[in-house]
C-alpha cells in the first residue's frame, strides 16, 4: 500500500489526487495519439450491456485486486491474466481489472494480459474487461480501451456532474457502455440524470471505506419503474445469501473482489456466488485399442479416451492410435478449425516479489482443468496419449502423426519434459502404499503439466489406492483419479474424493476386451454421482 501521505484528505481524495498526478506523467509517455492508433487497430469491443442482459437472473463480475487502501495486501503475488480466465471459465460475465498501481497494486498491463487470455482461450467475445480505476481524464479511457477494456469504471464522487456526463460521452465514443458508480442516494440521482445506463452501487464508502450492505437497496428505490437502466451491487459481497438479497433489492449482478482472491478456489466460489452446482466429474477411457471401441466410448458420452503408446498389454501402434482419432472424429465431429486453448504462463514476478509455490500450482492446475472441461464440452472427447520414459522429440512425432490432444507422461520423466512438449501433459504421480498427501503435493509443480493424475503404483493393476490420501490432495489441488476404479465404486469414489475427472481402464473390460455396456454403467454412475 502506497507510503504517499496528504493530510485533512479522504482516502478518495487522496488517490483521485495522485490519480491525476500520474495520468500527467503518463501523458509525457505514451502521447494520446498513439492510443489512439492502437484504438484504431484494435478489435471492437464486447458490449457491455448485453453480456450483463445475457448474464441473468445474477451476472458475475469478479475482480482481480491484489491490495486495498482498506485491507492492505490480499493477493499481491496474483497473476492476472491467470486470474481473469479463471474466474471466465467458471462463469463470471466479467472481469473486473484493478489499474491502480499505488494502493491496489494494479497495472495496465493486468489488463492487458486479462483480455488476452479470455481470447487465447476462446471467451474474447464472450466476456467483458472492465478498468476498474479512479478514472478523471479521457486519456485514462484511451488506455483503457487500448489495453483491451470493454468498459471502464466512472466514479460519481470523483468528478463533477459535467465532467461525468463528458467522460461517459467519450466512453461511449469509444464503443464502450461504461459502468457509473454511486454511494448513495445523492449520487444515484446524479448518475440517473447523467443517463447512465449501467449503474453500480458502491456498498463501500469511498472516503471512509465502511461498508453499509442497505445501500443497494436504498439507491434501487430510486431507479423509475420500468426504467432500462442495469443496476449492479459492488462491494461487501461474500456469499450466496448476500447475493440472493441483493437481487431480491433489484440488482441484476455483483462484483466481487477480495473474497474471490483470497478464496482457495476462486472458481468453485464464484460458481457458489452464482448458484450452480459443481460440475460433475469428466471421464477417460484410457486403454482403448481399436476404432470400434473408441466410437462407442465417444458415443456413450466419453470425455476423454486414452490410447497407449508404450510397452503394455494395451499397447497401440501410432497408426493404430491415428485410426483410433479418426474414429472419434466421426463418431463426434468437433467445430471447423477448433483449437485447444492454453491457459496462460505466469508473469515473471518483481524481484523483491516472494512466491506462494503451493498457491500458484493450485491456480494453474484449476486453470487447466477449466480450460479442459470447456474443451471437452465444446469438441471432446479429447484424446490422450500414454508414454513412459519416452524423449519430448519422440511424444512430439507420436502426437502429430495420430493427431492426439493431450499426452501423458506416465513414466519417470519427471515434470521439466512437460515445457518441452507441443501438447498440454498429464503428468502421473504413482500412489505407492506409504505415500502420504503432504508428499503427494510436494511433487505436483505448477506451470508445467496442464493436469496431474494420481494412480495406483504400476498403472492398470485393477487396484484403488488410499482414497482418504485422495481426498486430502483434493482439499489442496484439483487432480485426476485412476486406480481400480469400476462401474460398481466409481460413484463412491467420485463423492468422496471429489476427482474433477476419473480415469478407468480394467475396470471396464470382461476377459481382457472393453466391454460397451460396462463402459455405459461407467459414465453413467460417474455422471450421477
Amino acid at each position: 500500500v502506497s507510503s504517499k501521505v496528504y493530510p485533512a484528505m479522504s482516502k478518495l481524495e487522496m488517490i483521485v489526487k495522485q490519480r491525476r498526478l500520474d495520468v500527467a506523467e503518463a501523458k509525457t509517455r505514451v502521447a494520446a495519439e498513439a492510443l489512439r492508433a492502437r484504438v484504431a487497430a484494435a478489435a471492437p469491443p464486447n458490449d457491455f450491456a448485453a453480456v450483463l442482459s445475457k448474464s441473468g437472473p445474477m451476472a458475475l463480475l469478479a475482480e482481480m485486486k491484489r491490495a486495498s487502501p482498506s485491507k492492505g495486501d490480499i493477493a499481491p503475488h496474483t497473476d492476472a491474466a491467470q486470474q481473469g480466465l479463471t474466474y471466465a471459465l467458471a462463469g463470471a460475465c466479467t472481469i473486473s481489472v484493478l489499474t491502480e498501481p499505488s494502493w491496489f497494486k494494479g497495472s495496465l498491463d493486468d489488463l492487458a494480459r486479462v483480455r488476452a487470455a479470455l481470447v487465447a482461450g476462446g471467451l474474447g467475445e464472450e466476456v467483458c474487461v472492465l478498468r476498474k480505476d479512479f478514472i478523471v481524464d479521457e486519456y485514462q479511457l484511451l488506455e483503457a480501451r487500448a489495453h483491451g477494456a470493454d468498459t471502464a469504471l466512472l466514479i460519481v464522487a470523483a468528478l463533477s456532474a459535467a465532467e461525468l456526463s463528458s467522460l461517459m460521452a467519450f466512453s461511449r465514443s469509444l464503443g464502450m457502455e461504461p459502468l457509473v458508480e454511486a454511494a448513495n442516494e445523492g449520487e444515484m440521482r446524479v448518475a440517473l440524470d447523467a443517463g447512465a445506463r449501467v449503474i453500480g452501487v458502491n456498498n463501500r464508502n469511498l472516503h471512509t471505506f465502511e461498508v453499509d450492505m442497505t445501500t443497494t437497496s436504498r439507491c434501487a428505490a430510486l431507479v423509475p419503474s420500468g426504467s432500462s437502466v442495469r443496476l449492479l451491487a459492488l462491494s461487501g459481497v461474500a456469499t450466496r445469501s448476500d447475493v440472493t438479497a441483493l437481487a431480491d433489492v433489484g440488482a441484476c449482478g455483483v462484483l466481487v473482489g477480495e473474497s474471490l482472491m483470497r478464496a482457495d478456489s476462486p472458481a468453485g466460489l464464484a460458481r457458489e456466488l452464482l448458484g450452480l452446482p459443481p460440475p460433475r466429474a469428466l471421464c477417460k477411457v484410457c486403454g482403448v485399442r481399436d476404432a470400434e471401441t473408441a466410437a462407442a466410448a465417444a458415443k456413450a458420452g466419453a470425455d476423454l479416451i486414452g490410447v497407449i503408446l508404450a510397452p503394455s498389454k494395451r499397447q497401440v501402434s501410432v497408426g493404430e492410435a491415428a485410426a483410433i482419432v479418426a474414429a472419434v472424429r466421426e463418431a463426434r465431429p468437433r467445430p471447423k478449425g477448433w483449437a485447444l486453448p492454453r491457459f496462460p504462463q505466469r508473469a515473471a514476478p518483481a524481484p523483491d516479489q516472494g512466491a506462494d509455490e503451493a498457491r500458484e500450482t493450485r491456480q494453474w492446475l484449476q486453470g487447466w482443468s477449466g480450460l479442459l472441461r470447456r474443451a471437452c464440452a465444446q469438441a471432446g472427447p479429447l484424446v490422450v496419449g500414454v508414454f513412459v520414459d519416452a524423449s519430448a522429440d519422440e511424444m512430439n512425432a507420436a502426437a502429430e502423426a495420430a493427431g492426439l490432444d493431450l499426452v501423458q507422461l506416465h513414466g519417470n520423466e519427471g515434470w521439466a519434459v512437460a515445457a518441452e512438449l507441443a501438447r498440454p501433459a498429464v503428468r502421473v504421480v504413482h500412489m505407492g502404499p506409504a505415500l502420504t498427501a503432504e508428499q503427494v503435493c510436494s511433487q505436483i509443480q505448477g506451470g508445467l503439466a496442464a493436469a496431474v493424475l494420481l494412480d495406483s503404483k504400476g498403472g492398470g493393476t485393477g487396484k484403488t489406492f488410499d482414497w482418504s490420501i485422495g481426498e486430502e490432495v483434493q482439499r489442496r489441488t484439483p487432480f485426476i483419479l485412476a486406480g481400480g476404479l469400476t462401474p460398481d465404486n466409481v460413484g463412491a469414489a467420485v463423492r468422496q474424493v471429489g476427482p474433477w475427472c476419473v480415469d478407468v481402464s480394467s475396470g471396464i473390460e470382461t476377459d481382457g476386451v472393453k466391454d460397451p455396456d460396462k463402459i455405459e454403467a461407467y459414465l453413467r454412475n460417474a455422471a450421477q454421482a
